[in-house]
């Protein structure tokens, strides 16, 4: 029967290109973080882009505004007497669509910025999950040997099995007749 070949320790990822490893030594495991300064555009402005999207695409921000536009309309139309603002809210309006103006080219920079670190920890999922596939091959693979193994080892049983049972049917083999019927003598 064959050894195992076991390699040295620390020899892990110091073999020659083209050697294969048993199937029972486990692959190099070096999992790749993935970090903003990794990621394309990982400037001064697209960091800013980033954290503006981030603040801009929660529900407090919802809220802020909400509260704002509703404090406007609430001063404008109930709490004075002259308005500079009357009721179609024309300066609000305004506003909001400055607002707009500016933060819809931020939120697309920042979303470009998030796709592209997407893109990154997606490539190192993929990177991850072919190790895993490379492994479960050479799991499979010994699993396939072991099979081969254990049905060689059953089919030598059972051709010993049977030599030693058509060996001790034959008239006069075996030991005082231990191993067959009772004689009446």
């Amino acid at each position: 029967m064959r050894t195992p070949e076991v390699p040295e320790a620390g020899a892990v990822g110091s073999e020659p290109a083209g050697a294969t490893r048993p199937w029972h030594v486990p692959l190099p495991r070096r999992a790749r973080r993935v970090t903003s300064d990794q990621v394309r555009g990982a400037g001064l402005n697209a960091r800013i882009a980033q954290r503006v999207t981030a603040a801009v695409g929660t529900m407090y921000a919802f809220y802020v505004l909400a509260l704002f536009m509703a404090g406007w309309i609430l001063w404008q139309s109930a709490l004075t007497s002259k308005p500079f603002d009357p009721y179609p809210f024309a300066f609000l309006l305004f506003l909001g669509n400055i607002v707009q103006l500016l933060l819809m080219p931020l939120i697309m920079v920042g979303q470009n910025v998030q796709s592209a670190h997407a893109d990154a920890r997606a490539e190192a999922d993929f990177e991850v999950n072919l190790k895993a596939e490379q492994e479960i091959e050479k799991l499979l693979q010994g699993l396939r040997e072991v099979d081969l193994r254990t049905l060689e080892i059953v089919r030598r049983l059972e051709a010993l099995e049977l030599a030693r049972t058509t060996g001790s049917s034959a008239p006069g083999a075996g030991s005082s007749g231990a191993s067959g019927p009772a004689q009446a003598g």
